[in-house]
């Protein structure tokens, strides 16, 4: 949207978790003290959401808020945040949504002096943001910007996360803008790129930044995708594209959020290529079986490159005070690995990570699987009839290795072999390709 004339006034921000205003192309090198890493979230992939909030005007940031919190999201990239401006109060906007959401912020003014305050774009990140960058873009009227933030998911792994939001002047704008941001990000095969582009899919600034991103709905959106206007959306202008490197497979959906600003948010989960995993974040249809027998259960799966598995998981809607025990095992019934769990939340994935991490042979197959003194486990019948592929993992359909979906009933559990309807225990690994 056009913003109305800027008053031209200096203004200092105020510092709130991180907070970056460099010069126009200086990173800014601040950390914060004494911060650790996170651990990646329990769904196994990396949750990214875009969100044009309309600086809280349609609701308010508690409302902005809770529609973020409910996806769940690592990182989430905003457009249209006001800090200290006159018609917002005088809040800081992206210190109280980091404060709502818990979560670090990063504040780019595309309006370095705007209503009294300044207006522009943020990164909430559940991981330390080690840099922010402001690289203005050629525009025709109000100043648009690309924000580049980098994440540090773990010590190995460091992101560029960019940030935009296009002008509405017309094609031609749009056009030079995303040329602009693909120079920005050229040499960056792992960034990650959210905003609202005001423009549908077929414009050429659309597909100019094709020819080096990928957009993340093409790949695994169901649906038209559409984002605007939020009570009757029919246009796609919001958009999650990805650098060269993010090879796995991704999964879209616009949240059905209709009254909190003028956009609908997307949110794209990608599955981490150093860190697999055969579900993600997906839950399953029937959480809870009401058998309540002492049962182990499990899935075959297979890796097509040699890896290392670090950590179990598995689906629970019901908890067990006398918790679990997770295991792997060689498809022969040979114990590989085993460690106890606790609850975690639940309904929820639960996750332990191995002391040792157990080395697999490229295309052979394994098999998972957890003891429930209570059994009441997560099914999904014939959720294994069709082969699940995520990244480098693979479980196979039941039929083509004489049944998947396995079950044991024992007291104390044991290897399960036996299949019953295809069915999906939901139960994972976490799987790390060899170097």
């Amino acid at each position: 949207m056009r913003r109305p004339t800027l008053f031209v006034l200096a203004l200092a921000l105020a510092a709130a978790l991180v907070r970056c205003a460099p010069p126009e192309s200086s990173p800014d090198a601040r950390t914060l003290s004494g911060e650790s890493t996170q651990a990646l979230t329990p769904g196994g992939g990396l949750r990214f959401m875009t969100y044009n909030i309309k600086h809280g005007e349609q609701s308010s940031l508690e409302s902005i808020a809770s529609v973020i919190n409910a996806q769940a999201p690592d990182l989430v990239v905003l457009q249209e945040v006001d800090v200290l401006t006159n018609r917002s109060g005088k809040v800081d906007q992206p210190a109280r949504l980091a404060a709502l959401t818990g979560m670090y912020a990063s504040f780019q003014p595309s309006l370095l002096s705007y209503d009294g305050g300044q207006y522009g774009l943020t990164l909430l990140s559940r991981y330390p943001i080690r840099t922010s960058q402001r690289i203005p873009l050629r525009s025709a009227a109000e100043q648009r910007i690309l924000a580049v933030m980098e994440v540090e998911l773990d010590a190995a792994h460091v992101i560029p996360v960019a940030i935009t939001h296009f002008g509405t002047t017309g094609a031609t704008e749009r056009l030079n803008q995303a040329e602009d941001v693909k120079a920005a990000l050229a040499g960056k095969p792992w960034a990650l790129l959210g905003g609202d582009l005001n423009a549908s899919p077929s414009e050429s600034g659309i597909t100019s930044l094709q020819q080096q991103l990928t957009d993340a709905w093409t790949r695994g959106g169901s649906g038209n995708g559409y984002t605007h206007d939020a009570s009757f959306p029919t246009r796609r202008i919001d958009y999650v594209m990805l650098g060269s490197a993010w090879t796995s497979p991704v999964s879209a959906s616009v949240v059905g959020a209709s009254s909190q600003s003028d956009h609908r948010p997307v949110v794209a989960t990608l599955i981490l290529p150093w860190s697999q995993t055969l579900f993600g974040d997906r839950v399953p249809g029937a959480a809870v079986e009401p058998d309540t027998r002492a049962v182990e259960i499990g899935v075959r799966f297979r890796a097509n490159v040699a890896g290392t598995v670090t950590a179990l998981r598995f689906y629970r809607g019901k908890a067990n005070a006398s918790g679990y025990v997770a295991r792997l095992w060689s498809s022969g019934g040979a114990l590989l690995a085993e460690v106890p769990v606790k609850d975690g939340r639940i309904p929820g994935w639960q996750e332990v990570a191995l002391p040792t991490p157990v080395p697999l042979t490229a295309g052979t197959t394994y098999v998972a699987s957890y003891y429930s003194s209570n059994g009441q486990f997560a099914r999904d019948v014939s959720g294994l009839a069709s082969a699940v592929v995520s990244g480098n993992l693979t479980a196979p359909g039941s039929a083509s290795v004489g049944g998947n979906g396995v079950y044991v009933y024992r007291t104390g559990g044991g290897f399960p072999s036996s299949s019953y309807k295809d069915a999906n225990y939901w139960m994972d690994v976490r799987f790390v390709p060899s170097p």
